[in-house]
Order: C-alpha cells, then sequence, then structure tokens
C-alpha cells in the first residue's frame, strides 16, 4: 500500500514533538525525518512516532549540512573532506536502523551550489570512492541508499533519473539505487515524468519526493498527478511518497530557518495531502476496473 509522508525538513526549526502533532492532525503515514542524526535521541524519537501511529520512511540527508562549514561533499577533491561526507553518510544509515526508516537519501555533490570542484567527470569519479564504502556499510546495516538527482540549477553532477542510474550500476551494490523528485523531474525528465518512472522500474525507482511544478503543495500547479500515481502502480513502486512542498514565495533556505508561517504550510499540506488521495483513489478504481 502506497503511504503518503511529509519531510520534516520544510517545518524549519520546529521542534519534533510539534511536527509530529501537526503531522498527526493533517492526516499523513507518518514523515521523512531530516538527515542531522546530532539532533535526535533515535528511541525518544521512535516511540514518539509510535505513539501517534506513524511512521518514518527515509532520511533525508542534508548535503551541506546547516554549518557551511560542513560540506558533506563526497566528491570533495580533499580526501579529508570525503571521509567526512562518509562518515556523514554512516551516521544517518544508524539512524535509519534505530528509528525503523527503509532508506537514507543521499547526494554526491552540493545541493544549491552546482559549480563544480574540478570538472563534472572528476567531480563524479572521486565520489564513487565515499558512495562504494557507503554502499557496503548500508548493506550490511539492510538500509537503502537512494541517490536523488536534482535539477541543473541547484546541483552540477547528476540531474536525471537516467544519469542517476548510471552511477548506480558503478557503485555496483543493491543497497545502492534512486529515487525522485517531481519538481526537479518536471524540469530535467524531457519524456515526462510518468515515463521517466516506467523507463527506472521497480528496480530502481526506490523513494519519492513530490511537490507541484511551482513547488507548492499538489494539485497547486499543472503535473499530472494522476499519471504519476499510475506509473507507480504500473512499475509496482515499493517506496514512499513524501512531501515536500513549499508556499508561494517560500524557498528552502527560508524553510530551513522556520520562516514559513505554522498555519499557511499546514494548510498547503492538507490540501495537497487530500488531493493525492483523491487521485490514488481514481488510479484504483481505474485499476480495479
Amino acid at each position: 500500500m502506497m503511504g503518503f509522508f511529509v519531510n520534516n525538513w520544510i517545518f524549519g526549526d520546529a521542534s519534533i514533538e510539534e511536527v509530529i502533532k501537526r503531522v498527526t492532525r493533517i492526516g499523513f503515514d507518518g514523515i521523512e525525518l531530516v538527515g542531522e542524526p546530532k539532533l535526535y535521541k533515535a528511541n525518544y524519537v521512535k516511540s514518539l512516532l509510535e505513539a501517534h501511529g506513524l511512521k518514518v520512511c527515509s532520511i533525508c540527508g542534508m548535503f551541506p549540512g546547516p554549518d557551511e562549514s560542513d560540506l558533506r561533499a563526497a566528491c570533495h577533491p580533499d580526501p579529508s573532506e570525503r571521509q567526512k561526507a562518509l562518515d556523514y553518510i554512516k551516521s544517518c544509515i544508524d539512524l535509519a536502523a534505530e528509528v525503523g526508516a527503509r532508506s537514507v537519501l543521499v547526494v554526491p555533490s552540493l545541493v544549491g551550489q552546482p559549480a563544480y570542484f574540478r570538472s563534472k567527470e572528476e567531480d563524479l569519479e572521486v565520489s564513487k570512492e565515499v558512495m562504494v564504502k557507503a554502499a557496503e556499510y548500508a548493506k550490511e546495516t539492510g538500509i537503502l541508499l537512494t541517490l536523488e538527482p536534482i535539477n541543473r540549477y541547484e546541483v552540477g553532477l547528476i540531474n536525471s533519473l537516467d544519469e542517476a542510474i548510471e552511477y548506480c550500476k558503478d557503485i555496483n551494490n543493491e543497497y545502492f539505487r534512486t529515487m525522485g523528485d517531481t519538481f526537479h523531474m518536471q524540469i530535467e525528465e524531457p519524456d515526462g515524468i510518468p515515463n521517466a518512472i516506467r523507463r527506472a522500474g521497480k528496480y530502481w525507482f526506490q523513494h519519492l519526493h513530490v511537490a507541484d511544478n511551482t513547488r507548492r503543495a499538489p494539485g497547486m500547479g499543472t503535473i499530472p498527478w494522476r499519471e504519476i500515481i499510475r506509473a507507480l502502480y504500473d512499475i509496482e513502486y515499493e517506496g514512499a511518497v513524501s512531501c515536500e512542498p513549499l508556499p508561494k514565495g517560500a524557498s528552502p533556505y527560508e524553510a530551513r530557518k522556520g520562516k514559513i508561517p505554522a498555519e499557511k504550510l499546514d494548510e498547503e499540506l492538507e490540501k495537497g495531502l487530500t488531493f493525492l488521495k483523491h487521485e490514488k483513489e481514481i488510479v484504483l478504481e481505474l485499476l480495479n476496473g
């Protein structure tokens, strides 16, 4: 059964207790937990979620961290910086195991900084050293790593699903696969999001972030949600659908700093969740004849 979750980084500096309270009221199945392991006492978070009937679907790795000096860049030319990236990913994997999450999101470059350290080819190649080791650790722990392609205006290395899958093939580990984000996909997938999902298929496509083309909640733009949900069913999708929208005028940087009014964010999240559930029901009716 396809579950609907929400990524808690968009709640900014709200406490985990407040986020869980708001998510429960809106009606989500759970959260995608922002990848800042030092912020959480895992057992407490897990028990709090269970008390509200919620789950953690994934740990959302953040590259870089809230401290700009904490790059977490697997593609960095300095071996000590690459080691920091590996240590960070391992800590997210540990957090995932402790809170019962299925996967950890990874990006081999810096988000919001599309420039290269050396060149695209060199940065890609050097990042694989980190990701191979991270995938080995993930396999030992039983946690999937999902590589997120991000649009060309925000990252320099991996922008499309095809590029992500080729990179995953080089890592060559069943615990290292890929995912999608509808906001980025509507920029980077030339034949449309549903076709890109079907092309990737059940094996590679393991997690999904959703926001409309406006980056607002699903249904507040022009993305073809019914066709996307149908494509997920067509590939027998096993992952979660994790909402990551932002109200009009808000940027990811404002969201992380807690500058979005709670009432506005919750209102749009509720609209988006209601819309997605409705579209899912229609798709199921069509599939069941």
